[in-house]
């Protein structure tokens, strides 16, 4: 049962990391570092399965990073934040439904507390 709840969380995960590779607004490296841990608990050949997805390789590096150093690069951290609050901004000031901007703002107010909350790769 464990592992069938990893792989839903990862399954999730992966494809909220492919929204965030496309969406402005939606980070990509948080969701894949959880679609990472969830398959290398439950599936080894969704693990490598993940590692082969062309559309996530620059947020796959980071990954990696934040795999050997439990850290995030400050320019990703900086990137993700911005990207994730203009979302925010333009989706108001164009009017969108506030459903839609709501949804945005708690993935954009989540995204930052997970780049707040990982440390700062210095190096």
């Amino acid at each position: 049962m464990l592992r069938l709840a990893l792989i839903l969380l990862g399954a999730v995960a992966t494809g909220l990391a492919v929204a965030g590779a496309i969406l402005p607004g939606l980070p990509t490296t948080p969701f894949l570092i959880l679609a990472l841990w969830a398959f290398a608990r439950s599936s080894e050949r969704l693990y490598g399965w993940l590692e082969t997805v062309p559309i996530l390789q620059s947020a796959l590096a980071e990954a990696r990073r934040f795999e050997e150093r439990r850290a995030i690069h400050p320019n990703v951290k900086v990137t993700a934040i911005a990207v994730a609050w203009t979302s925010v901004v333009l989706l108001t000031m164009t009017g969108q439904p506030r459903t839609l901007v709501a949804v945005v703002g708690v993935a954009a107010l989540a995204g930052t507390i997970f780049m707040l909350w990982i440390p700062t790769d210095r190096s």
